[in-house]
C-alpha cells in the first residue's frame, strides 16, 4: 500500500473535522466533497440524492449504479489508484470511500439479521484485458504459476455464467474466490460483492482495492479467430488468497 493511497483512501473519512477543502497545488492537499467530486461526471450534481445511511441497501444501490454508469468515473477512479496519483485521489476521495464502504463487512454479522442485506461474493468470475498484440506475451509472462500479487484498484469481473463477451480480451483471467469472510478472525473485512444484488440485469463482481491473488494455473495459449482477425489468447487461473482489512479501531465504522 503506497503512502498516497494510505493518506487519501485508507485513512480518509468524509466526516473527519480536520479535512481541508481541496487545493490542487503545487502540492495537492485537502479533499473535495461528494458533490464536487462527481461534478465532472454528472450534470447538476447537487440534485443527486444519496439515500439512507452508509451501509444501507438503498445507499449501496445508489453508489453501485453511479459507479457502473458510462460516465468515465470508474475509469478515472481506478486510473488514479493504479498511477498513485495523489491529486486524483484527493479529488475523487469521497466517491472512492463510498464505493469501498459497499465492500466493507463486519464478519460476525455476515448473513445475520443484524447484518447487511447483501453478502460477500464467493465463486468463480472472469476478467478480460485487451493488451497490445506485441506486448501480450510479455504481460502474460508476469503471471507465472505460484506468483502472488495485489491488484491495487477496484477490479471488475463478470460472473462465470454470463461469460466474458463482450469484455473478453487477449489476456483473460478465471478467478476463484473461495474465502468465506464470515470465518475470518478479523472483525471487519473488505470483500468482493456481486453488483447484480443492487442493479437488475448486471452480472458484475467487484473486488476491493488491495485484494491479493495467486496464479493457480497457466492455461495453454489459444489461437482464436474473431471478425476475420486471428490472435493468441492467454488465460490464467487465479485464486484469491487474502482480502484487505480496514484500518482504525475495530468497530469504528459499523455495518
Amino acid at each position: 500500500m503506497s503512502e498516497a493511497f494510505r493518506r487519501c483512501v485508507h485513512e480518509y473519512h468524509p466526516d473527519d473535522p480536520s479535512n481541508e477543502d481541496f487545493d490542487a497545488g503545487p502540492q495537492p492537499k485537502g479533499f473535495r466533497n461528494l458533490t464536487e467530486c462527481i461534478r465532472p461526471y454528472h450534470p447538476n450534481p447537487e440534485w443527486q440524492i444519496f439515500p439512507g445511511e452508509v451501509g444501507s441497501f438503498e445507499r449501496d444501490q445508489k453508489i453501485c449504479s453511479m459507479y457502473t454508469l458510462a460516465t468515465g468515473l470508474f475509469r478515472d477512479i481506478n486510473q488514479c489508484i493504479r498511477d498513485d496519483n495523489e491529486d486524483g485521489l484527493r479529488r475523487l476521495a469521497p466517491m472512492i470511500w463510498e464505493i469501498r464502504e459497499v465492500t466493507r463487512f463486519e464478519t460476525a454479522k455476515i448473513c445475520k439479521p443484524e447484518g447487511r442485506k447483501c453478502k460477500p461474493f464467493m465463486g468463480k468470475c472472469l476478467r478480460g484485458l485487451e493488451v497490445p498484440e506485441e506486448e501480450v506475451e510479455k504481460w502474460a509472462a508476469l503471471y507465472k504459476e505460484g506468483t502472488e500479487f495485489v491488484w491495487p484498484a477496484f477490479t471488475s469481473c463478470q460472473l462465470e455464467d454470463g461469460g466474458l463477451w463482450p469484455f473478453d480480451g487477449n489476456l483473460n483471467f478465471e478467478i476463484e474466490c473461495n474465502i468465506d469472510p464470515s470465518k475470518l478472525s478479523d472483525p471487519e473485512v473488505f470483500a468482493p460483492i456481486s453488483i447484480k444484488r443492487f442493479i437488475g440485469g448486471s452480472n458484475e463482481v467487484l473486488f476491493p482495492p488491495q485484494t491479493k491473488f495467486r496464479v493457480k494455473e497457466e492455461k495453454d495459449v489459444q489461437r482464436v479467430t474473431e471478425n476475420d482477425e486471428t490472435r493468441d489468447v492467454h488465460t490464467r487461473v487465479l485464486e484469491v488468497v487474502e482480502l484487505p482489512v480496514p484500518g482504525g479501531a475495530p468497530g469504528e465504522r459499523k455495518r
